[in-house]
């Protein structure tokens, strides 16, 4: 997901379905029937599959193993990357203790692991590559503020600020 927007990771992170609200209504496009089969081979047990096209992506929503996912296309049908909810217990313990020390009045909303299944560069700002193929991002929220923040962890525990959605 060379050019994936930010778009995508911060609808993943407030709504059950990205496309649901209609966000990339007008740019959408059929899913092709290689993008579909190359899906079956990646994913042959999944079910209740949902697609979803814009101008850059082929969007699977399914249940795979008990779990509601995300799965991303490029136009060539090959798999750019997957996205589902974590739990936020499960990022490292140092993450975790950063967090908490650095963000006290801010409450978690939500946890998501992307794992971009492109090598190169990442999909979110074409221009700065990230380090592992994993990546985690919290979503907090201040108590008495309408904006939340979102945080970009790494497997080995690095947190970094990556936006504010207000």
């Amino acid at each position: 997901m060379k050019k994936m927007n930010l778009t995508i990771l911060m609808t993943l992170l407030f709504s059950p379905f990205v496309f649901a609200g209609g966000i990339h209504k007008k740019d959408k496009q059929e899913v092709s029937y290689l993008t579909k089969q190359d899906f079956r081979a990646d994913f042959p047990k999944a079910q209740t599959v949902q697609w979803n096209r814009d101008k850059e992506y082929s969007e699977a929503t399914f249940v795979n193993k008990g779990m509601k996912m995300h799965a991303f296309y490029n136009w060539d049908g090959n798999l750019s990357s997957t996205t589902h909810d974590y739990a936020y217990n499960s990022l490292p313990e140092a993450a975790r203790n950063n967090i908490a020390r650095q963000y006290k009045n801010y409450t978690v909303e939500k946890t998501i692991v992307l794992k971009d299944d492109e090598s190169n560069l990442n999909d979110l700002f074409p221009l700065v590559p990230y380090e592992y193929r994993t990546n985690y991002f919290v979503l907090l929220k201040k108590n008495d503020q309408p904006e939340q923040i979102i945080l970009h962890v790494t497997p080995d525990g690095n947190v970094s600020y990556f936006k504010t959605m207000k």
